[in-house]
């Protein structure tokens, strides 16, 4: 995977940089780099052979020198740029920077090594520290060729991932390998040996509005100006675009003049590829379409191997998305559009943070702990019974990964009204968590860019009051200024036509899925894997669940997976995503561990 890696030592046996690059170049279309500065060892993955794709990526400025990851917005020296803020104010220059990046900095006249990460941290970068050994990388693996660095478990990092699903804070599934938290600086001292941890910016300054018209449009300007950014500098733009709200809002913004190659993923005559070719057309785009087909589940274990590869197994997928990732190079896209983070706009649909009345009503900590506690960990642990947690890393796994919401949610205690702290947690622990190690599997095929992760925008949306951003008002109000034919189009995840009324859409949802439980032809969802690991993948399951080195690993004994398995196959409880976290973290395990 395209990314960063790097050490500083004073011990000559530490491992080669080599190791570590070698570890992150998956693809023949993947080419590193190395530099040495001081007494750090620095590399990068970058997709390309050109050296256009090195172009920007390093530069030095007196004292200074920038080893860059990624992006930013608006300059072809990108290095360069960050090299010369940092040279006149320090790591306060990160903070007025658009873009998405990682990026290593030494200064040779302080002899301290910086590591930092972006205002949102969508470039996962790990770290470890020892004496005498600081090292780094955009991948877990790369740390893990070092024999030295212990491989035991975490049981906070363990109990999160099956409770949650993803990570929160700063854990891994391992105890000594953290990872960079949003917005962070990680120094090294060369001559104490010392590192410490910083944040050079929190959510954005309190903005202010009248009324709700006001905020509309302050949303709408910085939505505007956020596409634009996204769409500059280049000729070999895509979108991933889906039926729903947010690519197409990505769409109907998108400067007129900008050619966007649209591609989706659906079944066949699914609503999905309706809905968005229609959208392209009205655009006047080029649009693609990926079929799910029935050769997906003979190939599930070929799919999920290199997703479970490029993430570390630290990202709950079923290899879906990844059977597309190659046709976005075919297509001769190079820089891609996701919508992620658009649901910071209507989070009503926002996964296991979803907005829901009790959530709008919120008034103390402890109510907001309850909802945060139901909402993340139902659907992984929310019928499994408590003698599952009996023994081994899983004993005590409610209480940890409890623990671990309440301190999240503590870190935002001044923000009010309570229920606004939920957009915040999303930001800080669903997209720098869940959504970079997505993000981080595309990057292996294409540069992605997400404009509404744009610090403007987001200041602005975490700002505007909670009663506007929970159904589609905002999108619905931005695609009237700039797309009105857009709104006709109807919403792949409601049936519904955007800003249609309460009822309507109630209807249209219930209409929908009929037609799917009656197996109606293109409204069969492309996603049923609590029927898939309930029937065609209950012996992956069962080989590899209940085999001796999964056993071994001290997780869940013997018992307590077969009724785990048994339970799910007979349909009597719902263990699907359970189920599918342990076979992640098991081909994980078997992959770096081992």
């Amino acid at each position: 995977m395209p990314g960063l890696c790097g050490l500083t030592t004073n011990s000559p046996t530490a491992p080669p940089l080599d190791a570590m690059l070698a570890s992150m170049r998956h693809f023949p279309w993947q080419t590193e780099q190395q530099h040495l500065v001081g007494p750090c060892a620095v590399g990068r993955v970058v997709v390309g052979a050109t050296p256009a794709a090195m172009q920007g990526l390093s530069a030095t400025v007196g004292d200074v020198t920038v080893m860059l990851d990624g992006e930013i917005y608006g300059t072809t020296d990108p290095a360069g740029t960050l090299a010369a803020s940092w040279a006149a104010t320090g790591p306060r220059a990160l903070a007025s920077l658009h873009g998405c990046f990682a990026a290593a900095v030494w200064d040779a006249a302080a002899k301290r090594l910086s590591v930092v990460t972006d205002r949102f941290g969508m470039r996962p970068i790990y770290w470890t520290h020892r004496p005498g050994r600081l090292a780094f990388a955009s991948e877990i693996k790369a740390l893990l060729t070092d024999p030295a660095v212990p491989r035991a478990l975490s049981q906070q990092g363990v109990s999160q991932f099956f409770a949650f699903g993803q990570f929160l804070g700063d854990a891994t599934l391992y105890g000594a390998i953290r990872v960079l938290p949003p917005a962070a600086c990680l120094t090294w001292d060369a001559t104490a040996d010392r590192v410490a941890l910083s944040e050079y910016a929190t959510a954005g300054p309190g903005l202010h509005a009248g009324s709700d018209a006001e905020w509309l449009e302050i949303i709408t300007d910085r939505l505007n100006t956020a596409v634009s950014r996204s769409c500059a500098g280049s000729q070999a733009l895509g979108l991933s675009l889906s039926g729903g709200l947010d690519a197409r809002t990505i769409l109907g913004v998108a400067p007129r003049d900008a050619r966007l190659t649209c591609l989706s993923l659906g079944v066949p005559g699914g609503i999905d590829h309706r809905s968005a070719e229609r959208l392209a057309q009205l655009a006047g785009q080029p649009h693609h379409r990926q079929l799910l087909d029935g050769d997906f589940l003979g190939r599930f274990s070929e799919l999920l191997a290199p997703v479970v590869r490029l993430t570390d197994g630290h990202y709950l997928d079923q290899g879906i998305v990844y059977s597309t990732l190659q046709m976005y190079r075919d297509l001769g896209v190079q820089v891609l559009l996701r919508g992620h983070a658009g649901e910071l706009m209507h989070m009503r649909k926002a996964y296991a943070f979803s907005m829901d009345a009790t959530a709008v009503a919120l008034e103390d900590d402890a109510g907001l702990n309850d909802w945060l506690w139901r909402r993340l960990s139902h659907y992984m642990i929310g019928e499994v019974d408590d003698t599952a947690f009996q023994s081994g890393l899983a004993r005590g796994l409610r209480e940890s990964a409890r623990a671990s919401i309440e301190a999240s949610a503590r870190a935002y205690a001044s923000v009010s009204p309570v229920a606004q702290r939920i957009w915040h947690l999303f930001v800080r622990e669903r997209l720098h968590r869940e959504t970079a190690l997505s993000l981080h599997m595309f990057r292996s095929f294409v540069e992605v860019r997400v404009p509404f992760l744009d610090a403007d925008l987001i200041d602005a949306l975490l700002s505007a009051p909670a009663h506007l951003k929970i159904g589609d008002d905002i999108q619905t109000a931005v695609l009237r200024k700039f797309r009105p034919e857009f709104l006709d189009v109807v919403n792949a995840n409601t049936g519904a036509p955007m800003g249609a009324g309460d009822l309507h859409v109630r209807l249209a949802t219930f209409k929908m899925r009929v037609l799917a439980k009656l197996g109606v032809a293109g409204y069969q969802p492309y996603e049923r894997l609590g029927l898939w690991l309930a029937r065609e993948l209950h012996p992956l399951l069962k080989e590899t669940l209940l085999d001796e080195r999964f056993l071994d690993r001290g997780i869940f004994d013997r018992p307590a997976i077969e009724r785990l398995l048994d339970e799910h196959r007979r349909r009597d409880k719902n263990h699907t995503y359970l189920l599918q976290a342990l076979l992640v973290f098991e081909l994980g395990q078997r992959q770096l561990a081992d």
